[in-house]
């Protein structure tokens, strides 16, 4: 390891199902990952190492956590970042989670983020791609929309490449958000996804209540913003009177 610009620090786990859970659009697939580590009751089990890494500590529970770390339960490994990071270092890390996975036959790699449509939608959808036409296939069976054309980013787009071109079967499962502030309904909707993949069982009742939560709390904004906006308009009628 000596020498690299990263370095996985994880115990070896032979077919392992690795899910990422990075910091992207409306924060789905870092909500959705850090949920499923929870309420699955994983420990963590390893992080990522670099020199290139921003200092920084996360305190959990009074402890001091990396803030890029892995968490594990049985052959489940769940991969979450609580920082952004440049795209040098993304792809640096991308590599050595794919050689790692490679090393120990790994099942499969899902990767969780969103997509950002700007719009309000009575229903949004969950959108997703494979490393080949066998995993496209799989993901339109389970009700996914196939994302024909278009670019994914960060590492959810890397680690695409880099575990497909090894030969690991590789997802890509992103839920459609606004984009402009977290979203939890979306990562409800990813995880939704994931407990029909791989069987999890996970209620996600939760996420719909924060959901809910946040809704209400932008509908009162904007009912206040409203009501100051006709109060203005009221002052400036007055005055031309």
């Amino acid at each position: 390891m000596e020498g690299k610009p990263v370095s996985i620090v994880l115990p070896e786990i032979e077919n392992a199902v690795f899910i990422e859970g990075y910091p992207g659009i409306g924060l789905v697939g870092h909500i959705a990952a850090n949920f499923l580590a929870k309420e699955l009751n994983m420990e963590m089990i390893g992080y990522v190492e670099s020199s290139f890494i921003p200092p920084m500590t996360l305190i959990l529970e009074g402890k001091p956590n990396p803030p890029l770390r892995f968490y594990g339960k049985d052959n489940l490994i769940i991969a979450v970042a609580d920082i952004y990071l440049p795209p040098t270092l993304i792809n640096e890390i991308a590599k050595e989670i794919a050689n790692y996975l490679k090393e120990n036959n790994a099942e499969k790699v899902i990767s969780l983020g969103g997509m950002g449509i700007g719009i309000f939608k009575e229903k949004f959808e969950v959108w997703g791609v494979g490393g080949t036409e066998e995993e496209n296939n799989e993901l339109k069976n389970l009700g996914v929309k196939l994302l024909e054309y278009g670019s994914i980013s960060g590492m959810s787009g890397r680690l695409l490449w880099e575990a497909s071109k090894r030969g690991i079967k590789s997802y890509v499962i992103l839920g459609e958000t606004f984009g402009d502030r977290p979203d939890p309904r979306a990562a409800a909707n990813v995880v939704e996804v994931l407990n029909k993949m791989l069987n999890l069982n996970v209620s996600v009742e939760p996420l719909l209540r924060e959901a809910e939560m946040i809704e209400e709390q932008l509908r009162k904004m904007h009912e206040q913003m409203e009501k100051a906006r006709r109060s203005v308009e009221k002052q400036y009628e007055t005055m031309y009177l």
